[in-house]
């Protein structure tokens, strides 16, 4: 019998229904995070002291990340001098999204991380870097990241933050609120998460409609769960939801792979 896999992802959410049906799955789509742009104005002091080189070091976390903020870069004028930084400023990558964003414009790092690119590998891999009296720029993503922030204080460094987007619930909910339904009444089997703000946004609206217990304990039991790597896994081991798939590399097609190992051991 095929199985329905409720998916919480918003970016990417096409390319991992698809995967999901190619495992002959039905895929049920509730996008669970929207992305906000930061509005450019707001942005305007960090990138003028990245843009002026009066940071020492830039460090990048997500790709999109990168792209929004130099496209407020260049709705405020400085496009032209937010690359020419970038190319001469010495810059960190948690992961390869991040560092194929800046490949567009020929800028390789010097330091990125391993492997499942969470903030962890990031501060191991800066660890040989002389941050004491450092300047540096920090591009977050939906939410201010307190560990790195933390880390780099405790280094000597000088953090200048620069949050590009944040994340919000989607508008409208209707289909979040209906997944959530749909796990409480466990008319899907699967759940398949690949952020933290998905697991997040899936308990506040289930709270609201007061259906928490009732979706902590379908995820308990005959919904099985899957998560993209170790952020995600830890932010539904918090709301007491076991996690019984996850890839070796966090990625959408190992994760789909890594579901439909567990199913076939389980005999499912």
């Amino acid at each position: 019998m095929s199985w329905r896999v409720l998916l919480l992802e918003s970016r990417w959410a096409q390319v991992l229904a698809d995967l999901v049906r190619r495992a002959g799955w039905e895929p049920v789509c509730a996008p669970a995070v929207a992305e906000v742009p930061t509005p450019a104005g707001e942005l305007a002091g960090p990138l003028r002291k990245l843009c002026a080189r009066e940071v020492d070091w830039a460090v990048f976390l997500t790709g999109v990340g990168v792209q929004r903020l130099y496209d407020a870069a260049q709705s405020l004028g400085m496009g032209e001098a937010f690359v020419h930084a970038l190319r001469e400023l010495p810059a960190a990558v948690r992961g390869p999204k991040p560092q194929t964003a800046l490949s567009r414009w020929g800028i390789r790092p010097q330091v990125s991380c391993a492997s499942p690119y969470t903030t962890a590998e990031l501060c191991r891999a800066l660890d040989e870097v002389d941050l004491a009296g450092r300047q540096v720029f920090v591009q977050h993503y939906g939410e201010t990241n307190h560990a790195l922030r933390a880390y780099l204080l405790a280094r000597g460094a000088q953090v200048v933050d620069a949050a590009p987007y944040r994340w919000a619930l989607p508008d409208p909910s209707a289909p979040l609120e209906q997944a959530v339904r749909a796990i409480a009444a466990r008319e899907v089997d699967a759940l398949v998460v690949t952020s933290r703000p998905q697991v997040v946004h899936l308990f506040t609206v289930a709270e609201a409609e007061g259906l928490g217990e009732a979706v902590r304990d379908a995820l308990s039991g005959p919904v099985v769960v899957a998560a993209v790597g170790p952020t995600s896994r830890a932010a539904l081991e918090a709301y007491g939801v076991r996690v019984v798939a996850s890839p070796s590399h966090p990625k959408m097609a190992p994760l789909v792979e890594a579901l439909r190992v567990y199913r076939d051991a389980a005999g499912e």
